[in-house]
């Protein structure tokens, strides 16, 4: 502590100039207790699973640096797995922004999922993974401009690492490291948002490249176009979203409804339902994944919550395919 406290006068006596960095976290813990059911030519099957356990753990590390003239360096290192075993995980970004032509932000990260993890959500429960697809990791070079009386406009390009939930493709790799799309796919997009007073929206359209072929690669993508939409109505919060996604072979649409009722100052429930059409892909896939949540959050403090939710959702489609997910959670920030 002392080396420290030397080291710092040292620097301040110099006039040298260093980043401001600060240290946040997020730990939850709890009981969960999941259950699967699946009806399949007659035949029932079922699997279940309770216990107590850590839900998250994470650090984040943010530095600041203003460059002068309005100019401003952010960077952002972040671990999203620590337990006993060790640290691991996380995404990593570094932003050069200016008041007067908006932000530039290259990133490595495990990107959220647009609909559950978005505005039409309202703070309810995620569907990724369950309804909607999990969430993978890519890099990204994105620009995003100032705001025009509440409206922004943004352009993005993007090496998605399709298969893999761990890393992206990595720096001198990008998709073309990959002869084909089954594994990874380049995208570029533009959307538009606007957010101001109790209405947030966005959209946005994104075209794939290496999209393959139908006998090999009928799920990959061709492009998609999206938009979310979220209304405070003081009493509630609303929010709705929808993404359509065009496949190599056929088509995917992905819808979310939420709402959140703040009952008191530290009482908030909220509610949500997603859905999932799959049409003209494949005898496996074709059809429809429906699924609702529940949540109720009660806040101990600004930092410290008791937190409760169910999922119920279609796990495959089939034939009463049916999972659920039960969460009672202490969270805290730092």
């Amino acid at each position: 502590m002392k080396k420290t406290l030397i080291a710092l006068a040292v620097l301040a006596a110099s006039g040298a100039s260093f980043a401001q960095v600060t240290v946040t976290g997020a730990v939850a813990s709890g009981y969960r207790a999941a259950t699967a059911v699946s009806t399949t030519a007659g035949v029932s099957t079922s699997s279940d699973s309770s216990g107590l356990g850590v839900d998250t753990a994470e650090l984040f590390f943010k530095a600041s640096e203003d460059l002068g003239g309005g100019l401003k360096a952010d960077a952002v290192l972040s671990f999203d797995t620590v337990t006993r075993a060790g640290v691991a995980g996380g995404d990593t970004s570094l932003t050069l922004s200016n008041a007067s032509w908006g932000a530039f932000a290259l990133k490595s990260v495990k990107g959220a999922d647009y609909l559950s993890g978005g505005i039409a959500n309202v703070g309810g429960v995620g569907f990724d993974g369950k309804i909607f697809s999990a969430k993978t990791y890519s890099d990204s070079v994105s620009y995003t401009s100032p705001s025009f009386s509440g409206f922004t406009v943004g352009l993005s390009h993007a090496e998605n690492s399709v298969n893999s939930v761990t890393t992206g493709q990595g720096l001198g790799v990008g998709a073309a490291g990959t002869p084909t799309g089954r594994d990874s796919q380049r995208n570029s997009g533009i959307s538009a948002a606007y957010a101001a007073g109790p209405l947030a929206a966005n959209l946005g359209y994104t075209a794939y490249d290496q999209k393959g072929v139908e006998a090999t690669d009928a799920a990959n993508s061709d492009n998609k176009v999206y938009a979310s939409v979220a209304y405070d109505l003081g009493v509630a919060k609303i929010g709705a979203g929808v993404e359509n996604r065009k496949l190599t072979k056929g088509t995917r649409v992905d819808s979310l409804v939420g709402v959140a009722f703040p009952v008191t100052s530290a009482l908030t429930l909220n509610a949500s339902f997603a859905n999932r059409q799959v049409n003209d892909n494949s005898a496996t896939t074709d059809g429809t994944k429906t699924g609702y949540g529940l949540a109720a959050a009660y806040a101990l403090s600004k930092r410290t919550s008791l937190v409760a939710n169910y999922r119920n959702w279609t796990n495959t489609v089939g034939d009463n395919a049916k999972a659920t997910e039960t969460n009672f959670l202490v969270a805290h920030s730092f």
